[in-house]
Order: structure tokens, then sequence, then C-alpha cells
């Protein structure tokens, strides 16, 4: 898939999103799922990697693992296409769709790795980022209750697709030498997992997730998150939210003299987020 019908795609998803949601009567949300919002969030992205040298290459001298500290940001819009209880078509209270567009961006640092090559001591440094553009679907039941501090529960499935692309860089430094190799990758990517957002107070939801992740290129590993968002709808319009993602992991392929082997043993980002909401 090109660029081109690829953004088509994604144009077209939108709209549609947007013409369902025009259906939808007004009405006060509680939580996140069934608001239309915008959302910006920054973090930190902590990691920790070993090498494996390839080609029968020697092990790094150093042994303990490499743990850089990136950042990471997301830009999404959210918009329901069917509201429990307000979609003009059909009364029903118990489930609702939200839809989803959504940019995001991972830089990993600087992974440093000391090497013997030779007579000499060897300094390899990997870096990646990527930034993804997508669309995601989030159907989900609603039960609420009448208890004073749970006011719904609204477990969630999650299907994703989008585009991603990837730079990975690496730096050689044997002696006075110094090398620099990389990849500059772009491929399709997509994934599934679930969640459950407890609505604590009409202002206030906390939201336990998990995804499988997965790629169409090989030398790109599938792996899984874990994470949660705690946040607090200050007026109908604001709301901010602290989160927290970890990732299980995985070995990705890196291009040098040999072809080596970072494996990533896990990472966590911790951040932010502020969402401005639109009532209808």
């Amino acid at each position: 898939m090109n660029t081109k019908k690829f953004a088509i795609m994604i144009v077209s998803l939108a709209l549609a999103a947007t013409s369902a949601f025009a259906w939808s009567k007004k009405s006060e949300n509680t939580g996140n799922l069934g608001r239309m919002f915008l959302s910006v969030s920054g973090g930190v992205n902590m990691q920790k990697g070993s090498l494996v040298k390839g080609g029968g290459g020697v092990q790094p001298l150093d042994m303990s693992k490499s743990s850089p500290t990136g950042a990471a940001a997301s830009f999404v819009i959210n918009a329901p296409i069917f509201k429990p209880g307000v979609n003009a078509f059909r009364n029903i209270k118990w489930a609702g769709i939200d839809g989803q567009l959504f940019f995001n961006y991972n830089y990993s640092g600087d992974y440093s790795f000391n090497w013997l090559s030779g007579i000499n001591n060897a300094t390899q440094k990997i870096t990646q980022d990527n930034y993804s553009l997508g669309a995601t679907i989030l159907p989900y039941l609603n039960f609420e209750t009448d208890l004073p501090f749970l006011k719904a529960i609204k477990p969630f499935g999650i299907a994703y697709a989008g585009y991603q692309w990837e730079d990975t860089d690496c730096t050689l430094t044997s002696g006075a030498s110094s090398s620099n190799y990389g990849t500059h990758d772009n491929y399709f990517i997509y994934g599934v997992g679930g969640g459950v957002e407890f609505v604590i107070l009409d202002e206030l939801s906390f939201t336990p997730t998990w995804k499988w992740n997965a790629s169409s290129q090989s030398g790109i590993p599938c792996y899984q998150t874990v994470g949660a968002e705690l946040a607090y709808w200050m007026t109908d319009q604001f709301c901010i939210s602290a989160f927290w993602e970890h990732s299980f992991g995985g070995d990705y392929s890196v291009t040098s003299t040999t072809p080596d082997t970072l494996s990533v043993k896990h990472g966590d980002v911790f951040g932010a987020k502020i969402k401005i909401g639109f009532m209808r």
C-alpha cells in the first residue's frame, strides 16, 4: 500500500466517523469513551536492551544492559460513531463505538555498547526513532451502576491499522576510525487489544489496557504492551491525565559490519495528556 492510497483511506475513515457522529444528540458524558475530543500527549521513553553480535562476532564486553532515555509523543482525535442511549437510529444504552485517528512519535535515545574488535575496544551506538499514522476502532459495553464512587464500567476492544516510518542509526567507533550505518524503513502496522474504563466519578476515570502490536516488515518483532491512564475532566471541554505504558520488548535486526541483533528487554513510557472536549 503506497502513501497516497493510505492517506485517502484515513481521510475516508475520518469523514465516515464525523458523518456518523453528526446524528448524535447532545448529552452529558462521563469518562473518555463516548466523548469527542482532541488529545496531545508527551512523555519520557525509558528502555533497556542488550546487543548480540552477528557473524560469529564476540559479545559486548560490558554485559550490563544499556538503558537509554528517549521521548514519546502522540496526537489523537476521538469521535463517537455510536453513543449509548443518544443515537438517533436506536436507543441502545449498553453499547457504543468510538473511532480515532492517531499520530505517534517515539525516540529511543542512544543504546551504547563496548566490545572487543581485534586489539581495540569498539563502541557501538544504536538509535531508533519512528513515527506512525493510522486509525483505531474502539467498540465498548456500557454498564452503569448506582454506586456513589463507581458510575460506570466500560470494557472495550481495540483494533488499529496504520503506516509507520522508522530510522535505525548505528555508529561504530574503533580506535581512530568511525563508521556509520543504518536502515530507513516504512511499513504497514496493525494490532488488537482491550481494556476496561472504570468511571469513578463523572469527571474521573481509570483505564488499564493491553495491546498486541505487529507489522508487515521482516526484522521487526511483534510485541505486547500494557498500560494505564488516570484522567480528570476539569470541565466538559478540558481534561488532564497521567499515563504509563510498558512494552515487553523484542529482538530487532541491526545493519552494521555484521548483522547484529538489538534485544530490547523492556521499555516504559511515563507521561501526561491534555484533552480538549467538544460537546454536541
